[in-house]
């Protein structure tokens, strides 16, 4: 038998299950789909009994191949979905649905923190600027709008620790990159801010212990091999949030390296030895998952849900493949013929962090159309990873070179616009869809002694090709990355405005 690594990974739109062999290399995947439910504007939530759903159904139907008839799982690794509110009880049922990381609704309960605490002290404290993304003013609207929800929760936890107590049975536990970006952890102590729990008399005991994503957190139950199709008793490692897995799946190295993940939102990230503040409270620090370095990340809310969200309003036919029409906007010349997208359709996160955000056109004319929009919307999700970028710059932190990683790198046309625009050079992963899951089976397989640590274990290896900016489309983005900076500080009253009449 052959030793391989099974991996799940809780997506915004799917449980993805993957088996790697003991050299890093996706052998077979195959995933699920659940939806996400929007109720109001702001809100986006899931059921987490269908995270569980997904992952049987995907791992039957992966394990159905023959080719994996000869692959022993030596041990399960996880990673999810980061910043939501998933609430349980004491026996692991959900109380509430989960609030994922899009969802914006504790606005209110944001503002209540921060006019308590403060916000030099909340980002001192946190190393990240209270939003209403983050999981703590969360925990507090549930607190606050759904009562016998939260009498009846017993852990606040995230998408990947669900799924954990799922296969294991074991609950209360979680791992230092989820823990750290719930904007109520300590990490320079590497534990709960406690000042900051206690200050809003919510429960200590109801925050989950933390440890390393490269331990154990258990073996697979009788019953959820039962019903995988699996042997009981296989480790199953604590595991990490999707942000911490891709850094080291992504294989960059540190220095001015970074890498940008491209799915239903967009982050950049890089790794540094200890948090690194922002004076202008702009980007995120969570933990590395070795539990020590840390990752310095700015976040655009949407990315391919954006283009997604276009593509299903604009194109003439719901079959229109999307490669054909992507060939058609090849036509449109770089700055869509001055029409520039914001792509702030739930709220947005790095720089402003402002949930009132919305998106919007701007510069339509009679002879705009849909190839014109449509490139337009391309362009703003790159415009919008330029301005993080740039923010490394203002920080001392400039980014040399990036790696490419996401399900929407696969679009040709999507990455040349980001390079071109960013204007530096780019290495595309040799599994951009798996970059995820192969950090958390490189966590996975340290946790078993597969490998001593993180750095000795097998990474992305050799990447599959690399885009060099053309230095004249470059040239002729820079205007329109500069109208498109300028863009939310004029709108923000009237996003202000249009809060309080949708509220």
């Amino acid at each position: 038998m052959n030793p391989g690594i099974l991996v799940y990974d809780i997506g915004t739109t799917s449980v993805k299950s993957a088996v790697f062999d003991l050299s890093g290399r996706p052998v077979f995947s195959a995933s699920a789909p659940y939806p996400t439910e929007f109720p109001r504007p702001g809100w986006a939530e899931q059921d987490p009994e269908q995270f569980w759903t997904a992952a049987v159904n995907s791992t039957r139907d992966l394990f159905a191949r023959p080719e994996l008839s000869s692959v022993e799982i030596a041990v399960v690794g996880l990673t999810g979905h980061m910043n939501g509110c998933l609430a349980v009880d004491a026996r692991g049922t959900p109380t509430y649905p989960e609030l994922i990381h899009a969802d914006s609704r504790s606005g209110v309960q944001s503002a209540r923190i921060r006019g308590l605490l403060g916000e030099d002290f909340l980002y001192r404290e946190t190393a990240n600027r209270t939003d209403e993304h983050l999981s703590l003013p969360k925990i507090l609207w549930l607190k606050d709008e759904q009562e016998e929800a939260f009498k009846k929760t017993a852990w606040f936890l995230n998408a990947k620790d669900y799924l954990r107590f799922k296969l294991t049975g074991r609950l209360g536990y979680t791992d230092f990159s989820d823990a750290s970006l719930t904007g109520a952890f300590n990490l320079e102590k590497r534990d709960w801010s406690w000042d900051i729990i206690d200050a809003l008399n919510l429960p200590r005991e109801r925050f989950p212990s933390v440890g390393s994503s490269v331990e154990e957190g258990g073996v697979l139950s009788k019953e959820a091999a039962a019903l995988l199709g699996l042997p009981s008793g296989i480790p199953v490692s604590l595991g990490g949030g999707d942000g911490a897995c891709a850094t080291r799946g992504s294989g960059i190295a540190g220095g001015g390296d970074a890498y940008i993940s491209l799915g239903s939102s967009a982050w950049v990230s890089r790794l540094s030895s200890a948090p690194v503040l922002d004076p202008g409270r702009r980007i995120q620090n969570f933990f590395d998952l070795n539990g020590r370095s840390c990752n310095v990340c700015g976040t655009l809310q949407s990315a391919g849900i954006a283009v997604d969200w276009a593509l299903a309003l604009l194109r003439k036919k719901e079959s229109e493949d999307y490669r054909r029409i992507e060939q058609d906007l090849e036509t449109v010349p770089p700055g869509s013929e001055g029409v520039i997208f914001l792509p702030s359709l739930m709220g947005e996160r790095t720089p402003h962090w402002d949930a009132s955000a919305r998106g919007m056109f701007i510069g339509l004319s009679l002879s705009s159309n849909s190839k014109t929009l449509l490139r337009a919307v391309y362009e703003g999700t790159a415009f919008g990873l330029k301005e993080i970028i740039d923010i490394y710059a203002d920080m001392a932190m400039p980014i040399d070179s990036l790696v490419l990683l996401g399900g929407g790198i696969r679009s040709e046309f999507w990455r040349r616009i980001i390079c071109d625009v960013i204007g530096k050079p780019m290495a595309i992963h040799p599994f951009p869809t798996h970059a995820i899951s192969l950090g958390a089976a490189m966590a996975a397989g340290v946790a078993v002694g597969i490998w001593p640590s993180l750095d000795q274990a097998p990474g992305a290896g050799e990447m599959k090709g690399e885009l060099i900016p053309d230095p004249e489309k470059t040239a002729a983005y820079a205007p329109y990355c500069a109208l498109y900076q300028e863009m939310y500080g004029r709108l923000k009253p009237v996003f202000d405005g249009l809060a309080k009449l949708r509220y």
